[in-house]
């Protein structure tokens, strides 16, 4: 799909993906290490990305569910017999992705608890923004959008303040929230806050809610055109440093713990 400045409902992923454009992980990425997002390779096969797949459906769109997944029969693969009965089976799902019942009881138990933020019918959920930013082509997939708010939805290991303040740092979610928020209201779409609903992966999946303060905000945009510029500076020269660093770098005793 060709980039265009707008609003898209109902895009699915492999179209989005298409788009040539900046998103947010592209620049947490890259002011990591220019290396590794250069020669990232994606993963669709991984477990987690699977069942965060699947918790996402369930919470955000479940009558969509058996149009992109199909709960696979309990089959003992390790036998002739099993691995033929299971490839039988491959040829009936219709491209939809196997999962296995365990992991569609978690993610739905996961739902139960967090019923009450379940996204309502005048939500958009899965919205599309395509924007210029930093006269850059952008875009972004939100999770759902209440019509004033972003809401984003994340797995964790611990949605405990501590843990959740951990989390923003180290997967720098400021800078996503900061990049969605400026997405948003680059294209007209009332925007006041981001917020996350954080809830743990474990049993008994408790759960916390999020937001961010203007200053830090306004912090992560700074983060991003820092991030921004670094990118730029790579694509126009063609050289992407591992950690966007040469020589041999020295720590001195200040650096030890």
């Amino acid at each position: 799909m060709n980039f265009k400045e707008g609003i898209y409902e109902n895009l699915d992923y492999p179209t989005y993906d298409s788009i040539a454009a900046w998103r947010s992980h592209d620049l947490t990425a890259i002011s990591k290490c220019p290396f590794s997002w250069k020669h990232r390779k994606f993963n669709s096969e991984s477990p987690a990305f699977l069942e965060g797949r699947v918790q996402h459906t369930v919470f955000l769109e479940h009558h969509k569910f058996d149009e992109d997944f199909v709960i696979q029969p309990d089959i003992n693969r390790r036998t002739k017999v099993g691995r033929e009965e299971y490839e039988d089976f491959l040829m009936t799902t219709g491209g939809r992705q196997p999962i296995k019942q365990e992991m569609y009881d978690v993610c739905m138990a996961r739902r139960e608890i967090v019923a009450d933020f379940i996204p309502k019918e005048s939500h958009h959920v899965e919205l599309t923004i395509c924007f210029m930013w930093n006269n850059q082509q952008c875009k972004g997939k939100l999770d759902w959008h209440t019509g004033t708010d972003i809401w984003d939805l994340k797995t964790c290991r611990d949605a405990s303040p501590r843990g959740f303040k951990s989390a923003i740092n180290a997967f720098k979610y400021h800078q996503q929230a900061a990049f969605y928020l400026a997405g948003c209201r680059a294209v007209g779409l009332p925007t006041e806050k981001f917020y996350f609903l954080a809830q743990e992966k474990p049993h008994p999946y408790p759960y916390a809610v999020y937001t961010l303060s203007d200053e830090a905000i306004a912090y992560a945009d700074a983060k991003n055109e820092q991030a921004m510029a670094l990118g730029i500076a790579c694509r126009e020269s063609d050289l992407y440093l591992p950690y966007n660093r040469e020589g041999v770098t020295e720590f001195d005793l200040g650096d030890l713990y």
